[in-house]
């Protein structure tokens, strides 16, 4: 666990039967009942029991918050990324998005400079979500349990028409590799049923490929219209 490091003033959620395990990490804690299982469930049990208009769940992995808008990546201060999370949530509620996130790789040559802000990116990692005027917000589908985010992602645009992506800034981690958490449920067959339940869902909207030995994942839901030059 690398996350409380970097967001000391965040809430710390554990299953209640392993609260003792967590004792000599410096947060408040928050316990969840042991019938939650499976990071959709977790996501959906935060929502319900967390009542502030903007919430951001954050994976326990995570080391660093970089900028990437200069040539080299610049980690940021705690206080630095606290700011840039509130100004990220801000953001968008002002876009009318109930689901925000970040850059999802922390490649300076991946950020367009004229184009910082994205509106039909998947998130994941780092997770924000804003309800709207009437308390409403995402819900992901508990009956997945590792390609969760990517359906709440696609489902969000179908249902609100845009996701807010901050890409000037990324949260470094390890995916898929830690053990406990969302580890217990990971397997090659579960992602493989996973991936193709997604695939007969989204059709064309979503495409899975290998980067480097990683899944690599690709949204086809444009939200702009394309100019010929004649």
């Amino acid at each position: 666990m690398t996350s409380h490091r970097l967001f000391p003033s965040a809430t710390l959620l554990v299953p209640e039967s392993e609260l003792e395990q967590y004792a000599a990490i410096p947060l408040e804690k928050a316990t969840v009942p042991d019938s939650v299982m499976g990071i959709s469930s977790l996501r959906n049990w935060v929502l319900r029991h967390f009542k502030e208009d903007a919430i951001i769940m954050l994976d326990d992995d995570i080391s660093a918050c970089v900028c990437m808008v200069s040539l080299r990546c610049r980690k940021l201060s705690v206080g630095e990324t606290l700011v840039m999370l509130t100004n990220s949530a801000f953001n968008a509620r002002g876009a009318g998005a109930r689901l925000f996130g970040w850059h999802q790789r922390s490649d300076p040559r991946l950020l367009q400079r004229n184009d910082p802000f994205g509106i039909n990116h998947w998130v994941g990692g780092a997770v924000g979500v804003v309800r709207d005027a009437q308390g409403g917000v995402p819900v992901w589908d508990e009956l997945l349990k590792c390609k969760c985010d990517i359906d709440a992602t696609l489902q969000e645009l179908m249902d609100n028409r845009l996701v807010w992506n901050e890409a000037r800034f990324c949260f470094v981690q390890e995916r898929d590799k830690n053990l406990g958490g969302n580890s217990l449920f990971r397997s090659a067959d579960r992602i493989a049923t996973e991936k193709r339940h997604l695939k007969r869902k989204w059709k064309a909207h979503i495409t899975f490929e290998n980067y480097k030995s990683q899944d690599k994942v690709a949204m086809h839901v444009p939200r702009r219209q394309s100019v010929a030059l004649a």
